[in-house]
């Protein structure tokens, strides 16, 4: 039966979330790690609470441009079970991106929410180390037992951006033969005919 070191784990800690800082002044959260081997020692929930810059974030500006501070609140507490502990992350991360819609490539802000809850530990997955195939399930293993928060919220982030992002569902796109953003006026262009019938289409047109 897992147990956690605190006589009552906290049961959804989104309850309680509000973004913003309330008039105090955010904490700067770039250089902050989570070190999961103390992790097991602590007789209270680690918690952080503050805002990482755009420039932190490679990866997020290589797809677009990171617009704003990324808000992150978190909360962490160890989990006890068959003799290993794992730390136990939650929390919600918010911040704003700009993107190409795929459609009519017109740039535009999309922000982005994120729900965290995952599992950490310390050390080399057991299964790499016994050589098999299948890793431990929903347990994300740091060699060097350190938590780096500007990483935890970029990937959070990734993974919540969608992989075809458009402007609005009702976009309708570039026209595919003069480019012209049918958003705004209707295209009048006449495609050229294409494919294996296009010489006999044009010997009728004569």
């Amino acid at each position: 039966m897992e147990t956690s070191s605190y006589p009552v784990d906290f049961s959804d800690p989104m309850v309680s979330l509000t973004r913003g800082f309330h008039g105090a002044v955010p904490r700067d959260l770039s250089g902050v790690v989570l070190d999961l081997a103390t992790m097991g020692n602590r007789t209270s929930l680690w918690s952080a609470h503050g805002i990482i810059p755009p420039t932190c974030f490679q990866e997020l500006n290589a797809v677009g441009v990171v617009e704003e501070p990324v808000e992150l609140y978190l909360l962490a507490n160890p989990i006890h079970q068959d003799g290993k502990i794992r730390v136990r992350v939650r929390g919600r991360c918010w911040s704003q991106i700009q993107v190409a819609c795929v459609r009519c490539l017109i740039e535009f802000s999309l922000p982005l929410e994120v729900e965290i809850d995952a599992f950490y530990a310390a050390g080399k997955d057991p299964a790499l180390q016994n050589k098999r195939w299948q890793m431990e399930e929903d347990v994300v293993f740091l060699a060097d037992g350190i938590l780096k928060l500007p990483g935890l919220a970029e990937e959070e982030l990734l993974l919540a951006l969608p992989m075809n992002p458009v402007c609005n569902t009702e976009c309708a796109g570039l026209c595919p033969g003069c480019g012209a953003d049918l958003n705004h006026h209707p295209c009048e262009c006449r495609l050229e005919p294409t494919g294996p019938f296009a010489v006999l289409k044009k010997l009728q047109s004569i």
